[in-house]
């Protein structure tokens, strides 16, 4: 049980949203749905005094940047994000 909450404390937004991305949909998802399954299946342990939207968002767009960014940003007006498919 320890190990299991250690994992869930330690994971990464990065690694929180993949998991998210990789399991939990076949579509493109905004911050907020990947926000959503993060906490309903509590892949990622949230603390209080931050505001998780807003560091999942930063590390989306930070992380679509550049050839070597985990994810991709649809163009657009709206932030959808998916899995870069060379990665998937």
């Amino acid at each position: 049980m320890k190990d299991k909450q250690k994992r869930k404390k330690e994971r990464t937004w990065a690694e929180a949203a993949r998991l998210v991305l990789e399991n939990y949909s076949d579509a493109p998802m905004t911050p907020k749905q990947i926000l959503q399954v993060i906490e309903a299946e509590g892949l990622k342990e949230m603390r209080s005094g931050t505001s998780p939207l807003a560091c999942l968002n930063a590390m989306l767009h930070s992380n679509s940047r550049g050839g070597e960014g985990l994810f991709y940003k649809l163009p657009g007006r709206i932030s959808l994000f998916t899995l870069k498919r060379s990665r998937v």
